[in-house]
């Protein structure tokens, strides 16, 4: 098998250009990094090629020995130099973008993260979605899903999930829906009832106006102590649960 050894390799040009959103739209392809998450990989998913580090080659090949994926081993500096954590664990591997979920109006119970553009945030949220029990889950702008920090943020996360994509000022929702944002009613109080949507806002400019002008409920998460505000992953995220379990049964 061959070592690639050159940044200006075409193969490794390809890698590097799933870094960028450009890139990942123009391959309809991704990647994703790590010894975990590849493992985490569903059966069911086509990859469409691995890289691994030379010095690592005896390690991972077990990792990809029954895949019908190409397999191009890469030098450990050009790993280091390609890969987006800053020490690689020496796999990463391109995946084909999902095919479009469909309609999201659809879904029963469906998280909405309305601008949010950190990468750790998106990921986080999608990670905790599958465990509060939300499979359904609707970015409007914000950070691209397909990022390689949102993917390495969700754990596997987000081959789990009916995840949406729309512009920010696109949203539409003929139900029951919940803006979560200080000032409103506490989330413990709400027995939501199917099909809902919670909304967690941008980090920095809260929920878009055409987001706002939806008949909607606002829900806050009460706070002691002096603090204002949470982080939008860790109250998305408590939100998510407490909505779940309070649902109307």
């Amino acid at each position: 098998m061959e070592v690639i050894t050159a940044i200006g390799n075409p193969h490794v040009k390809d890698l590097r250009a799933l870094y960028e959103r450009k890139g990942r739209l123009e391959r309809g392809q991704y990647v994703v990094e790590g010894v975990n998450i590849v493992k985490d990989i569903p059966a069911s998913l086509p990859v469409a090629a691995y890289y691994l580090a030379e010095s690592k080659r005896e390690e991972l090949m077990p990792l990809v020995k029954d895949s019908t994926a190409q397999v191009y081993l890469l030098k450990d500096e050009l790993m280091a130099r390609v890969a987006d954590t800053i020490t690689p664990s020496g796999i990463i591997a391109v995946l084909p973008y999902p095919q479009d979920g469909g309609d999201y109006r659809g879904a029963s119970r469906l998280a909405v993260l309305d601008g949010v553009s950190d990468p750790g945030n998106v990921g986080t949220i999608l990670r905790s979605a599958i465990a509060a029990g939300f499979e359904d889950v609707l970015l409007l702008g914000g950070a691209d899903p397909y990022s390689p920090k949102v993917v390495r943020a969700s754990m596997g996360g987000i081959f789990s999930l009916r995840i949406y994509t729309a512009p920010r000022g696109s949203f539409e929702w003929d139900h029951d829906l919940y803006l979560l944002d200080m000032g409103g009613s506490s989330i413990f109080q709400e027995r939501p009832s199917l099909p809902y949507a919670l909304v967690v806002g941008s980090e920095a400019s809260g929920h878009h106006e055409q987001t706002k002008s939806l008949p909607h409920k606002t829900v806050a998460i009460p706070m002691q102590g002096g603090i204002e505000s949470l982080n939008a992953a860790v109250a998305m995220a408590t939100a998510m649960f407490v909505f779940k379990n309070n649902e109307r049964r």
